[in-house]
């Protein structure tokens, strides 16, 4: 009885030890035995932690039985048990992530190291300090072969995304974007909030994207978005506050008021000198500008229009339950940007929720909602019509307000100058506004059986809600218009309706060395559009902006839809996990195509050899893994609209009998032929990882061909038609891409940066003959023209040779009729000795590509500080700076650029050779060189500064402080206020119009978690 006594004493003494908290301490260490400084040391199951200090060292409370987690970026995570010994040291090896991560594919994952297919995956985390607005500056200088450009700076804009080049001359060349498996067409939007993505995975070759067959050939995008961390609560709010300023050096410089007057009164006194061959005396000059030092207003209309310090604020809470077998996340967003002109603003309001789980053993599901409201206030600026341009061209001469504080609501408009309306009044008094609501859901079951199969179906729906009002008061000008005038609304709304659905059936299973995963699926898709279109004018007053109100009222209603179907199917192989191997197959039926050409097939195989495996590969201890691979395959393009193949009716009224009768013409032939645009794609790419993960390399050749383009062809005019739709012409793009990661610590401090680069050549092989060419254009903006042998919209024009001096010249030159001195010299092309006033002397003059594109972003940590920069940029390309044939016309009737002071007078003063005379307008205003500049620039565009507090300090499981600083610095000689402008796009790139302007925006930000 006494043994059994003191056993239970003994019990209960050893069960007092164990579970008495004692202080753990010990060193944590590197593979190279340095220590490491910053690793988290946790408690499994508790909110028990710390970090290591400089010197590696950690203490922490604990039990024995207790398991310590230690966690650093870049390293395996180890977990060691508690015993009971106080010391633990711990030597932490370096991570192989980056090859055995799942990276996500088209209808599901594969392991990275396993994928033979070009792909770029962008770790959204490294970019959580980026004040984005827009899910697709996310993806800007991030994957090699990736185009992503700010063409406007106005609040919320999507960026343009071009993977690989432009693929076509006749559909869309934008890629598709899929979020969380659900593809919701070639736009991202503007309604998802950048602060919910997980990953972003882009997909460049044809076996990646012929398993979305018809909408593939322009890469896809693959955006997934957060779910709730497995195994734990926590609740992250995310807050980040800037302001945005246009910096000096992006202003376009014009003349002031006295400055402006003096090129009024030069240009008068020159045309006398020229065409009277005399002296003008004062008296003769008018009075407005006769003394110039005595100009009482000098207004900076572009700075009038800007908006100082606007605001940018992104706020985020996020509730995430990950225990239990059923995992939950429900964030709210808030977006609110300020624009860079006066009273032009976005906002975005977003709420999304997901539920997911294991419901039983064989059973998975999950939903994912997402609910966005937006409203844009925005306005067309691009052009000398409208608000940014006109800016540039108005008379400095005149104020802003009247004197009674009244707009001053007609700008110029006398002694020759045009007249505009007042931009100031413009941005405060015209009514405008975008509104768009979007819910997007989709919801899967997935089923496994049999061991190795699984099957899962999937439905998706979005709903979108989109609508825009503008209500121009009476008190508005126009170009030479002055008030008042009929007042004016425009109003439409439009109603989207998307489905889609999915089945798919998977097997995975190994057989020894051999791996096997299939993939059998159908989907279909629809997708519904209904808008309603009304105007109206002749208002009763300007206090009631509704259509009701409006005396003459014009209506419209539209309704379009498309649908497609398609079975597909994938098979990845592998042996020894060395020869890889992996086949797509979709056969896919789209409504827009003609009912004999309904259905298409995309098929695309690719292979992959680890050489690293290999035998006879010599010993390198330094190489961890080295892969060859190579894919071919066909993706189609269905961007064409909706009703291409049908013939197409239009309303033709008549009089019959003295009677109005209203009737219907046919105004398009059908083709029952029209079949898929179609690219083919060869890849070729090499996968490099050394030096324990350190280092990552990558590099791809591919060559892409697109042929039976969707571009309408000349008809007899007997037919009744002129031109009809039909498949011809042949696109190809060909390009390399490298890619380079690399991280390591010395000592303290942590460095980690990221290098890609990408060159494309884009050809137009054929269109229907050799010599056939598509011109796209006007004499006095630019041509882009597309011909065999050359790329796609190449820019053309008069090609300058120089500045006529004096009729010497002018005569012993090839005639343009009607030059006179101070004109511009252009190349008589076809040497008949007539340079012809139309599109026959007009030559390439400009080049829209790069010749490379290029991304690299540095990071550094050291301690609990850490620094990201992101440069970016774009080599030798060519822009055609269209606003200069205003903001250069010399004519009076607009302010000038500043360049004008050194514009060509006489032969004894000729400027600086290459702005023109005031004395005549022809030969000077065409599209010609003199407007083409070199667009090669280097974007600084992010620099983050930020600081971790450690755990102990708070009572928040992390905090983190951050600054940032977005569109930092612009290193170019463009005088534009940005060189990534496009203002048409697509087949007619290179045009700068002047477009809103991009603001340089410095923030501050916290994220805590709880």
């Amino acid at each position: 009885m006494r043994y059994y006594y003191l056993l239970f004493i003994l019990m209960l003494t050893g069960t007092h030890v164990f579970s008495q908290q004692v202080s753990v301490k010990g060193t944590v260490t590197g593979p190279d035995k340095a220590p490491v400084p910053g690793v988290t040391v946790l408690v499994s199951g508790t909110r028990t932690g710390t970090t290591t200090m400089a010197n590696g060292q950690y203490a922490i409370q604990a039990k024995a039985g207790d398991t310590l987690v230690f966690q650093f970026i870049g390293f395996e995570t180890e977990k060691v048990t508690v015993g009971t010994s106080p010391l633990i040291n711990v030597q932490l090896s370096l991570s192989n992530q980056g090859l055995n991560e799942v990276v996500v594919l088209g209808y599901g994952s594969q392991r990275k190291r396993d994928v033979t297919a070009a792909i770029s995956t962008i770790d959204v985390s490294k970019l959580r300090d980026v004040p984005a607005a827009n899910v697709s500056r996310l993806l800007q200088g991030q994957a090699p072969g990736v185009t992503v450009k700010q063409n406007s700076g106005a609040p919320g804009r999507e960026f343009s995304v071009v993977v690989r080049g432009l693929g076509s001359l006749g559909a869309g060349s934008r890629p598709l974007y899929i979020i969380d498996g659900f593809p919701v067409g070639t736009s991202v939007g503007q309604n998802l909030n950048p602060n919910d993505i997980a990953t972003v995975t882009i997909l460049k070759d044809a076996v990646s994207t012929a398993i979305y067959g018809a909408r593939g050939s322009n890469g896809v995008v693959l955006i997934t978005t957060k779910n709730a961390q497995e195994g734990k609560n926590s609740m992250m709010i995310s807050a980040n506050y800037g302001i945005q300023n246009i910096p000096e050096s992006r202003k376009t410089k014009v003349l002031n008021g006295p400055d402006f007057a003096q090129f009024k009164k030069d240009i008068f006194m020159d045309k006398i000198r020229y065409f009277e061959h005399r002296e003008p005396s004062l008296d003769e000059v008018p009075l407005d500008f006769r003394y110039p030092e005595q100009t009482k207003y000098s207004t900076n209309w572009y700075e009038e229009i800007l908006q100082q310090n606007a605001s940018f604020q992104d706020y985020n809470v996020t509730f995430s339950g990950g225990k239990g077998d059923i995992r939950s996340l429900v964030s709210l967003g808030y977006i609110s940007q300020e624009g860079a002109l006066i009273n032009t603003s976005f906002k975005n309001y977003s709420v999304r929720a997901n539920i997911g789980g294991k419901i039983n053993s064989f059973i998975n599901m999950g939903l994912n909602t997402n609910i966005s409201y937006s409203k844009e206030n925005a306005y067309i600026t691009e052009g000398r019509d409208n608000l940014v341009g006109a800016a540039l061209l108005l008379d400095p001469r005149e104020p802003v307000y009247n004197e009674d504080g009244s707009y001053n609501s007609y700008i110029g408009g006398h002694d020759g100058v045009f007249g505009f309306f007042n931009p100031v009044q413009f941005l405060n008094e015209v009514e405008r506004g975008d509104e768009s609501g979007d819910i997007l859901s989709s919801g899967f079951v997935e089923f496994s059986f049999l061991r190795h199969f699984k099957f899962k179906t999937a439905l998706n729906a979005r709903l979108k809600y989109d609508s825009y009002k503008q209500f121009v008061p009476s008190t508005i000008a126009g170009i030479n218009a002055p008030p008042p005038r009929d007042a004016s609304e425009a109003d439409n709304s439009y109603r989207t309706i998307n489905l889609a659905s999915d089945q798919l059936l998977t097997y995975d299973n190994n057989f020894g060395q051999h791996h096997v995963d299939v993939l059998a699926g159908f989907t279909a898709q629809e997708e519904t559009v209904k808008g309603i279109d009304g105007g109206g004018s002749q208002f009763p007053d300007d206090l009631t902006p509704y259509l009701s109100n409006a005396t003459l009222k014009t209506v419209s209603t539209t309704e379009y839809s498309w649908s497609m179907i398609a079975f597909f199917g994938r098979l990845n192989y592998s042996f020894r996990d060395r020869y890889l191997f992996s086949a797509t197959f979709r056969r896919e039926g789209s409504s827009r195509f003609g009912s004999a050409n309904r259905y298409g097939s995309f098929p695309a195989v690719s292979v992959g050899w680890r050489l690293s495996d290999e035998p006879f590969m010599p010993e390198m201890p330094w190489l961890n893994d080295l892969k060859l691979r190579a894919s071919w395959g066909v993706t189609g393009n269905n961007d064409i609209g909706n009703y291409t193949s049908l013939p197409l009716m239009a309303l033709n009224n008549y009089i019959l009998n003295n009677n109005f009768v209203g009737g219907k013409v046919i105004s398009a032939f059908a083709n029952p032929e029209l079949r898929w645009e179609r690219s083919k794609q060869l890849d070729v790419g090499l996968d490099l990882s050394a030096f324990d993960g350190k280092l990552n390399f990558t590099a791809e050749y591919y060559n892409r061909i697109t042929s039976d383009m969707l571009l309408p062809i000349q008809l007899p005019a007997i037919a009744g038609f002129t031109t009809t739709w039909s498949n011809v012409g042949k696109v190809r793009n060909r390009g390399v891409e490298l890619g380079i990661d690399y991280r390591t610590r010395i000592g303290e401090v942590g460095f980690n940066g990221n290098f890609n680069i990408s060159f494309n050549r884009n050809k137009v092989l054929e269109i229907q003959g050799a010599n056939d060419e598509i011109w796209n254009g006007t004499m006095y903006g630019d041509y882009n023209v597309s011909k065999p042998g050359r790329p796609i919209g190449m820019i053309y024009g008069y090609k300058v040779l120089g500045i006529f001096q004096n009729q010497a010249e002018i005569d012993a030159s090839p005639t343009q009729d009607g030059a006179i001195p101070g004109v511009y010299k252009y190349e008589d092309v076809n040497g008949d000795g007539v340079v012809s006033y139309d599109q026959t002397d007009m030559v390439e003059i400009g080049n829209p590509y790069p010749k490379f594109n290029w991304g690299l972003t540095l990071g550094a940590d050291y301690k609990n500080f850490d620094l990201s920069v992101l440069l970016l940029g774009a080599q030798k390309y060519d822009l055609f700076r269209q606003i200069e044939s205003s903001t250069m016309n010399l004519d009076g009737v607009f302010n000038v650029g500043v360049e004008s002071k050194e514009r060509w007078r006489s032969e004894s003063n000729p400027g600086a050779g290459k702005i023109g005379t005031t004395n005549t307008w022809k030969w000077s205003r065409e599209s010609n060189s003199r407007y083409i500049y070199d667009a090669s620039h280097m974007w600084i565009k992010n620099v983050s500064l930020g600081y971790t507090i450690p755990k102990s300090t708070l009572g928040f499981s992390q905090v983190r402080l951050y600054l940032s600083t977005d569109n930092l610095f612009l290193i170019t000689n463009y005088p534009g206020n940005n060189p990534d402008v496009d203002n048409n796009g697509g087949t007619n790139p290179g045009l700068d119009d002047e477009a809103y302007p991009v603001p340089r925006t410095f923030s501050i930000g916290a994220n805590l978690s709880f």
